[in-house]
């Protein structure tokens, strides 16, 4: 809470520029307080249901409030290494999960079953997602370390990442894993096609030696990536056979059949002319719908909450956004992690609602904004050192024109 309003009066105080990019962000919010307010005299809220639907809406406008403080003050960031943030947010993730994990203690992924460990950590879709993003700026700085002959730094983040794996190996979730074999193999192949500025020899030594290790590592830890993912395994094998081989069920973990009952919920005669157009808020579903209230699909679950006009300013936001890691200077690694994040948030969810994961989007969404602003301010001296040398290209020009003109001036005399 402490940091949620150290935002707005930051914010505040620092005041707002006159662009798109603040009346998108200034709409978004003072939208979704409106639908709050309207909930409450549509549906009756009681102070109650009004505070609990408030903490989640303060987590909600978390990601939105913490880009934008980083926009106000990207000057100041720029300054700093900035990536080295999620550094850092790897390095507690893969640690707090780890040291507890190796002692012994915390809980499991998922209750009443042996499959996956998450030991301290609370949600299981905010973990997965804290440790994918972790491993992807991981891997993305390791390779660029191992690109500049950095070699001690090359070793430290080799390792971190390969803890971050072996996280995503124990915390057992299906998206999880297979992210983590899909950005490796990504990672590799990026460094044998991409990076020119390295030897092709170089490269292909490089290729096959992490391959190799690769290898022996996999060959080495089998037992323990078998007792990992053995429950997770024997998990999905029971939800397959419970489902009768749905596997849209079970690709989904349910939520197909809680997304199907709460749009009939949703869109039910008895329900006011207004609940469209606003939703049913989160506290409500909880009470009045238990289990189908909660579909675990950012989408479905903010159309439900907030209706189509909370949808359709959470949309505008999240495509300025979109258009923004598009743009020229800003495909990099920002980019690729606000996909991730997109793509986890509509498929997993628990992204855009959770205090943790709305975070890190809040802090890829600042990394977006200071690689457009870096992309800028170097366009801008490029520019300026272009008219610098066309100027004083028209200055020779004219003063050779000049001695000519003087040249031929003096000969006629």
């Amino acid at each position: 809470m402490f940091c949620f309003f150290y935002l707005v009066v930051g914010i505040l105080y620092a005041g707002f520029e006159k662009n798109l990019y603040t009346l998108v962000t200034v709409f978004f919010i003072f939208t979704i307080l409106l639908i709050l307010f309207l909930q409450a005299v549509v549906l009756q809220n009681s102070v109650a249901v009004m505070s609990k639907d408030i903490e989640v809406f303060i987590k909600f406008f978390l990601w939105v409030m913490i880009a934008y403080f980083i926009y106000q003050r990207r000057k100041d960031f720029l300054k700093i290494n900035y990536d080295s943030i999620f550094i850092a947010i790897s390095a507690f993730f893969t640690l707090g999960l780890l040291i507890p994990y190796v002692l012994g203690l915390g809980n499991q992924t998922y209750e009443n079953s042996d499959a996956g460990y998450k030991g301290f950590f609370f949600a299981t879709n905010d973990t997965t997602i804290a440790l994918m993003i972790s491993a992807t700026f991981t891997g993305w700085s390791f390779m660029k370390a191992l690109v500049a002959k950095k070699k001690l730094k090359a070793t430290s983040l080799a390792a971190l990442y390969l803890g971050t794996l072996i996280c995503l190996i124990i915390l057992g979730t299906k998206t999880g894993i297979l992210y983590g074999v899909l950005l490796t193999v990504g990672i590799l192949i990026n460094f044998l096609v991409s990076q020119k500025t390295v030897k092709l020899s170089s490269r292909l030594i490089t290729f096959a030696v992490a391959v190799v290790a690769l290898i022996i590592l996999v060959v080495v830890g089998k037992d323990f990536i078998v007792s990992a993912v053995s429950g997770t395994y024997d998990r999905i094998t029971y939800f397959y056979r419970l489902y009768n081989g749905d596997l849209v069920r079970l690709l989904t973990s349910s939520r197909s059949d809680f997304l199907q009952a709460g749009f009939q919920e949703f869109v039910s005669k008895e329900n006011s002319f207004m609940i469209p157009i606003i939703g049913f808020g989160f506290e409500y579903r909880t009470i009045h719908f238990g289990r189908m209230g909660l579909i675990e699909m950012d989408f479905f679950d903010g159309l439900f909450a907030l209706g189509f006009l909370g949808v359709f300013v959470t949309t505008a936001i999240i495509v300025y956004f979109l258009v923004l890691s598009l743009r020229k200077g800003n495909r990099n690694i920002y980019s690729l992690a606000y996909f991730v994040f997109l793509f986890y948030s509509f498929s997993a969810g628990h992204v855009m609602f959770s205090a943790l994961s709305s975070t890190l989007l809040g802090l890829v969404c600042g990394g977006l904004i200071l690689s457009r602003e870096k992309w800028l301010n170097k366009h801008h001296v490029q520019q300026e050192k272009t008219t610098k040398e066309t100027v004083q290209t028209f200055k020779t020009h004219h003063f050779e024109a000049k001695r000519k003109r003087e040249v031929v001036y003096s000969c006629k005399k």
